[in-house]
């Protein structure tokens, strides 16, 4: 992605965005949205180049600020998620290494993980029952709390705007499990903004408007095949998410009005 600098109101910028601090008063540091290790081992290593000042112009990697308590708190739920991809795209919990090396080192590695994930509580919402023999049921809560910080990093990211709130909405499912009219819905892209609905003046998402990279809900690639995200904010905030093509989330803050 083309870095594209934030010029957004500094009182904007005053809290952590996931509990509330003010940042002036803690320890804070960059945080990556989306969750960096959801990306190739490759494209990470040019975002470090890029941070570092030696890669490409658009190897620019999303980050925000946040405090460094709730970086460090959500590094456990970031891997639960990215083992569960990789078990269910690999479709074993002890991959082949030289079929799915990279599934294979990430699991190995994360051991706790693995066991957690062998066993099947009650009351446990399966994403990914369809999947046999191999199934998961994985821990709803551990994904759920990362699609809501990756969600409220990327409206933060594009529109500058801090979402201190819970989310009204959050939802998350397989894209194949959606039926036809489900998916077009999902992947719809909205029209160009009119005045009323631009986004904060100064934002990330202002300059792709005015380039005519963006509009409304439309979608911006991190990187292809691995993650995508959306932003709706012409009424209540939405941001929907693809991940490695396989996961479909939406995070909504506000109501939708029924008439």
């Amino acid at each position: 992605m083309r870095e594209i600098e934030d010029f957004t109101d500094d009182r904007l910028k005053a809290w952590c965005i996931h509990c509330g601090a003010a940042i002036a008063n803690v320890r804070s540091n960059r945080d990556h949205v989306p969750t960096k290790s959801f990306l190739t081992k490759a494209l990470r290593g040019r975002g470090a180049d890029y941070d570092r000042g030696a890669g490409d112009d658009l190897d620019y990697l999303p980050q925000v600020f946040i405090c460094q308590g709730c970086n460090s708190g959500f590094s456990p739920d970031e891997n639960y998620f990215l083992c569960v991809l990789h078990a269910v795209m690999a479709g074993s919990l002890y991959p082949d290494q030289a079929k799915h090396p990279e599934a294979a080192t990430v699991l190995r590695s994360n051991r706790h993980v693995v066991r957690s994930l062998k066993q099947m509580p009650d009351g446990q919402l399966s994403l990914f029952d369809d999947l046999q023999p191999f199934t998961l049921f994985p821990d709803f809560e551990k994904i759920r709390r990362v699609v809501i910080k990756n969600a409220r990093g990327h409206a933060y990211h594009e529109l500058g705007e801090p979402l201190l709130e819970a989310p009204d909405h959050v939802a998350f499912v397989q894209l194949e499990r959606l039926s036809p009219e489900q998916r077009e819905a999902f992947e719809s892209v909205g029209t160009d903004a009119d005045l009323a609905a631009w986004p904060e003046v100064g934002s990330r998402m202002t300059v792709h408007l005015l380039n005519g990279e963006a509009m409304t809900g439309g979608w911006i690639t991190v990187e292809p095949g691995r993650y995508r995200y959306a932003i709706d904010w012409s009424g209540p905030v939405l941001v929907k998410t693809v991940i490695w093509e396989y996961i479909a989330t939406e995070t909504r803050w506000g109501t939708i009005d029924p008439a």
